[in-house]
């Protein structure tokens, strides 16, 4: 069995290390083992064959005295959990000897790693050791020392040719040998008692060193018991245990790594420390070195292979890992280094010409063969560890030999160095000496009084260390450095934690929340029903008198209202002020019912029952944070009760011990339920308001999504899709309430909403109820409070925090104006986009804050050769982008020009454009919304720039002045009659344009009164208003294209912007984006000659999509120019008319004839010769 168990080691080390082919890959991994790989092998090489057999042997021997070193020993791998997040700067590296050496210089890197070598030799002989007292022990064989060589020859064969991926892998296996084997071990032996659970018990109390008193008082041996848990508090910070940090991906995969190592090792220690418990419970009287042949000779024989596998599985799991880590440091940080020390000269130093030939031997077999080299430093150091065990067999020495290597030399250089000191290398000399000086002298005076020194001779490296630092001069850059990025990042991630818990303690006591807290009948009866009866047991409990009824009586009658409001007040009391009583009755009756059972008592045991059921009330009634913390205050007091009252008697620890454990078992079950349930709820609801949000959104985008229909396009093609988009426009209808949920929007109302068009404007913006209205509900929002949502979004969608890292730079804006459920969203969709390109799935994510400036321009068509206006407007640069260095940072610019071609279409390279457009759909409509601009430099960058006052943009685009071509009439010369008419036009057309079923009536309902907005009753140059223009020119393209949508939406924003200073931005912000790309394309082509020249090429290249979109542009122009043929009358100038005239029988009718139907040819035939005709009149 044992021969099998070990070439099965062989054989899953050798496969393991097949793939090894380059030095890092050797030392440290490819750093993309799991988390659980990683726990395992923490945990393998933290648990050697020693630390069983020693902690089974002291803990039959010591009793309580070990048992209490043994379980704080497990806090050394919780400190290192603490520490991992402050080693970013480190993680590269191969081991803690270079990460010494590129503090503090060469020299004392060199001294880390013969310290560290020497201390892993210690270490593996105390596992050779280990290994030969468990063959003895538990295989008769009749030589064992040919087993122990075997074993040695394996783990060094597989960590010699496989490298740390072999050892992480086999100490897996290791692992899961010895963890199955010592709970099988602990349950075998406690079926050998014979006593039941209550003798045990009393058993233990009688025995002096299983009792506080006689084991924990001030003596010479508590003191050597602090020192040495000390001691090994700080002793895993040593090169196989850093090692193991640097094989992380990140620091905060070290941190959870040797967080839950710590959780399972205080488990496994516990385990082991029942073996000895028990054994000691069955034979006292054993000596200490008896202790493991009385275990052999209890256990059933088929299973000594199996004690005897485990055992090996220990020591192994242990010995190749320092074996591995010595040889990296032989060849990395002692040759590697050696390799770039020039030596002295000959006539100073005579031992350099020794020295010399033995290094350059070394150097060049290191660089012919790196990992031949290595292997043969880990087969030398293996051998070694064999000498060592061989002249020295006490395991407890040679765990002392391993602290004094390593602690006093080299812990305090280290933890200074992850802290940030940065000094020179005469000061870590400094500090090393001093701690190897203390130790030998603390050995010799101090050790024999059974004391370890460890730990105070690191407390005088690292002193030494300062005060050579600050008394000798130093170099320059040196001193105190800032923390990584990384551990801001993690330190600024429970900040904003706390910052949220504290607005959401602050909001708590709010009407809105205490209504939550109203509870149900059910619930207010059980506990009132549970007031009066624990009340008159209590009563009953301290001897029943009438005269100490008095002390329930309160508690009686808080029962009895909770269950009379049920009976006569129920819904007759605002559901506010019943949360509120319920929960303030509740927090402060249930721990002041306890307190007073605690004052009252003459023993514990009937307070600790009522403490776990009153707590688990609690728990279970109110909010968890608040129940809790009640919990825990209230346990508090007891605990200060108890040790200050003198007369109170403590139960037996047979009662006591079941109670405490099913009290905390109920207890820890309630909170993490609790917990769970309302995460589950919080995450409910969000993917609830998500899913509308999504449903709404598909709705919009089907009422809005049909093709441009042409003079060919099948007719029942087109009656199809107007069935879907009738059913789409009656469910928005149905669902949008322009006032409120009960007033209609009525047609009689229209021409009132124009002559009061601010007002209804202003009204409608702040009355909208749905996100995905076209028109934003701008708030006042904190940017640190918008952070926060979109750090909470992707949790509740993702389930975890996206490890966030905000970096904010000088003169920052506090707040901005832009809509906060949509900005939110943005942050969401801006954190995944970035997270799904990221090479590491949960590496941290960057979110720069910088201010810059967005401007827009002004276009005028008509006076093409000048250039336009421009609006500039502070806007906000939202910069996301992981933490890879290989990717540069894109520099902002200090001014971006919104409508350039190179940021009007975001592309990004990196990624295929289908992934591109799933992903960044969302987010550029969000971004155009608020009149932004998004940017993709990288898969792994996005770049999105708001404007800090997205209402000053608005109406800064909405406030706008006529060019000089749009006459200077007033609406002074406007009459009565003709306002009523044009209003009536208006009217006439928003009736009817909605008989096309693609139409949507409330965006034409919307659009029309932003022209009576812009235009007023200015007029066109042929003295028609403009609003009726816009209008008329609209009829004309709604009768040729079916009512195509999205071509009358275009056709009437058109004259907007070619006529004011409306820029593209506010439709592209507002509308949707076809509609924004049809008005662009009619502003792009102006003239007749180029419409002929873009029409031509199309029809050469047979561009069928391009074609639809170049006539729509074809049939907004002819109908612009039929509406002002046909209103030639009111030109003031001849010539204008007779050129426009001219034209349009030259290249207007061909184009018609062409490219459209016959009959818009003779239309604008018949108008052209009849406007020629006028003219000449």
């Amino acid at each position: 069995m044992v021969i099998g168990f070990l070439l099965l080691t062989l054989v899953v080390g050798l496969y393991y290390s097949r793939k090894v082919k380059t030095f890092r890959e050797y030392a440290v991994g490819n750093k993309q083992f799991a988390t659980a790989t990683l726990v395992a092998t923490v945990l393998a090489t933290r648990f050697g064959g020693g630390t069983l057999i020693r902690t089974v042997e002291s803990v039959h021997s010591g009793g309580l005295y070990w048992i209490g070193i043994w379980l704080l020993a497990c806090l050394n791998i919780w400190l290192i959990s603490k520490l991992t997040l402050r080693m970013g700067p480190f993680m590269h590296h191969f081991s803690i000897a270079e990460s010494i050496g590129s503090v503090y210089g060469k020299y004392p890197k060199v001294i880390t790693a013969f310290a560290s070598i020497c201390s892993a030799i210690a270490a593996l002989a105390g596992q050779i050791t280990a290994m030969s007292m468990a063959i003895r022990m538990c295989i008769n064989v009749a030589n064992p020392q040919s087993i122990i060589i075997l074993s040695s020859v394996i783990l060094i064969i597989y960590s010699t040719f496989g490298g740390i991926r072999a050892v992480t892998f086999t100490d897996v296996l290791q692992l899961i040998t010895f963890t199955l084997v010592i709970p099988l071990l602990a349950g075998s032996i406690f079926a050998k008692i014979d006593i039941t659970s209550t003798e045990i018990i009393s058993f233990l109390q009688a025995q002096q060193k299983f009792q506080f008193k006689n084991v924990y008082h001030y003596d010479l041996k508590l003191i050597g018991m602090l020192c040495l848990i000390l001691s090994n508090l700080v002793a895993n910070i040593q090169a196989v245990t850093i090692q193991r940090v640097y094989m992380s991906t990140n620091p905060i995969q070290a941190n959870r790594v040797f967080l839950y190592a710590s959780i399972f090792g205080t488990l496994i220690v516990g385990c082991i420390i029942l073996i000895g418990l028990f054994v000691f419970i069955i034979a006292p009287e054993l000596p200490q070195d008896k202790v493991w042949n009385y275990i052999m000779g209890t256990i059933p024989s088929f299973f000594k292979g199996f004690i005897s596998i485990s055992l090996l599985a220990m020591t192994m799991s242990t010995a190749d890992s320092y074996l591995n880590t010595c040889s990296v440091m032989v060849s990395h940080d002692i040759i590697g280094t050696l390799e770039n020390i020039r030596f002295p000269y000959v006539h100073r130093f005579r031992l350099a010409r020794f020295i010399t030939p033995i290094v350059k031997t070394f150097l060049q077999k290191k660089i012919a063969h790196p990992l031949l080299f290595i292997r043969l430093i880990a087969l030398i150091v293996g051998l070694i560890s064999m000498v060592v065990a061989w002249h020295c067999n006490d395991l407890l020495k040679l765990l002392l030999k391993v602290f004094d290597f390593s602690v006093p030399i080299i812990t305090a250089p280290y933890i200074l160095a992850i802290f940030g000191f940065r000094s020179s290398s005469y000061t870590a000399l400094i500090g090393m000496i001093v701690g190897a000086f203390s130790i030998l002298t603390w050995n010799k005076w101090v050790q024999p009084m059974v004391i370890n020194g460890s730990f105070f001779c690191m407390l005088a490296n690292g002193l030494a260390m300062l005060a050579a630092h600050y008394l000798l001069p130093q170099p320059a850059g040196t001193g105190w450095v800032p923390p990584d990025k990384t551990y801001q990042q993690v330190q600024q991630e429970k900040e904003r934690m706390k910052r949220r818990n504290k607005r959401e303690r602050a909001a708590f006591f709010t009407k809105e929340n205490l209504t939550k807290l109203k509870p149900n009948a059910i619930t207010v009866v059980l506990v009132g029903i549970y007031l009066v009866i624990v009340s008159l047991v209590s009563n009953y409990y301290y001897n029943g008198q009438a005269k100490d009824f008095w002390k329930c009586l309160p508690f009686c009658m808080l029962g009895a209202v909770y269950i009379g409001y049920v009976a006569f007040f129920t819904n007759k009391i605002s559901d506010w002020v019943v949360g509120s009583c319920w929960f303030f009755s509740l927090l402060i009756a249930l721990p002041l019912h306890l307190l007073l059972n605690c004052c009252l008592c003459k023993a514990l045991l009937f307070p600790f029952l009522l403490f776990f059921i009153h707590g688990a009330v609690l728990l279970w009634a109110l909010p968890l944070y608040w129940s809790l913390r009640g919990v825990l205050v209230t346990m508090g007091i007891i605990m200060v009760i108890c040790c200050c009252k003198s007369t109170i008697l403590w139960p037996a620890s047979t009662e006591l011990l079941p109670v405490l454990i099913a009290g905390l078992c109920l207890l820890i079950g309630i909170v993490y339920f609790k917990y769970q349930n309302r995460m589950q709820q919080e995450r409910v609801t969000y993917f609830l308001q998500q899913n509308e949000y999504k449903a709404s959104y598909e709705l919009k985008k089907l009422a809005y999504s049909e093709e441009l229909p042409t003079a060919s396009s099948p007719q029942n093609a087109l009656a199809q899709e107007g069935t879907i988009l009738e059913k789409a426009i009656q469910n928005v209808t149905q669902s949008i309430a322009f006032v409120n949920s009960t007033t209609p929007f009525l047609k009689e109302d229209f021409q009132s909403i124009l002559d009061k068009f601010a007002e209804w404007a202003y009204y409608f913006r702040s009355r909208a109820k749905r996100q995905d209205q076209l028109l934003l509900q701008p708030s006042i929002i904190l940017l640190e409070a918008l952070i926060d949502a979109g750090e909470v979004a992707y949790q509740k969608e993702k389930g975890y925090l996206p490890g966030l890292w905000v970096e904010e730079f000088v003169n920052m804006p506090a707040t901005m104006l832009g809509d906060r459920e949509q900005l939110v969203r943005l942050l969401f969709l801006a954190f995944s986009y970035v997270r799904q390109s990221s090479v590491s799935p949960r590496a941290p994510i960057t979110l720069q804050l910088q201010s810059t400036q967005l401007r827009y321009k002004k276009r005028e068509p008509l006076e093409e050769k000048e250039s336009p206006d421009c609006i500039t407007f502070p806007a906000l640069a939202l910069v996301v982008h992981t933490e890879n260095k290989q990717i540069p940072l894109p520099t902002l610019q200090a001014v971006y020009d919104v409508e350039s071609p190179a940021t009007t279409q975001p592309v990004d390279p990196f990624v295929s454009q289908h992934k591109v457009n799933l992903r960044k759909k969302n987010l550029a409509s969000i971004v155009h919304a608020h009149y932004g601009l998004l940017l993709l430099p990288h898969a792994e960058q996005l770049v999105c720039l708001l404007p800090l006052d997205v209402t000053q943009v608005r109406e800064e685009m909405l406030g706008l002045s006529l060019p000089r071509e749009a006459g200077t009439q007033e609406e002074a010369s406007i009459t009565p009659h003709e306002k009523t008419v044009s209003l009536a036009k208006l009217s006439a057309f928003h009736d009817w344009i909605p008989s096309f079923e693609s139409i949507d009536p409330f965006l034409i309902a919307e659009i029309l009164l932003l022209l009576r907005r812009c235009y007023g009753f200015k007029r066109h140059a042929s003295g028609q208003l403009f609003y009726v223009r816009a209008v008329g020119i609209a009829e004309w393209v709604a009768a040729w294209t079916d009512g195509h949508a999205k071509l009358v939406y275009a056709t009437l924003l058109y004259d907007l912007v070619r006529y004011t200073r409306l820029p593209l931005s506010y439709i592209k912000g507002n509308y949707n984006m076809g509609v924004y790309c049809f008005v662009e394309n009619v502003i792009a082509i102006d003239s007749r000659e180029r419409l002929e020249e873009s029409l031509l090429a199309i029809a050469n290249r047979l561009k069928e999509s391009l074609q639809k979109e170049h006539i729509s542009v074809l049939y907004v122009k002819l109908a612009e120019r039929l509406y002002d043929l046909k209103h030639a009358s009111g030109y003031k100038d001849p010539a204008v008319v007779q050129a426009m005239a001219k034209e349009s029988l030259t290249i207007d009718v061909e184009l018609a004839q062409r490219y459209g139907e016959p009959g818009m040819a003779i239309l604008l035939k018949q108008a052209a010769e009849e406007a020629l005709l006028i003219n000449k009149q």
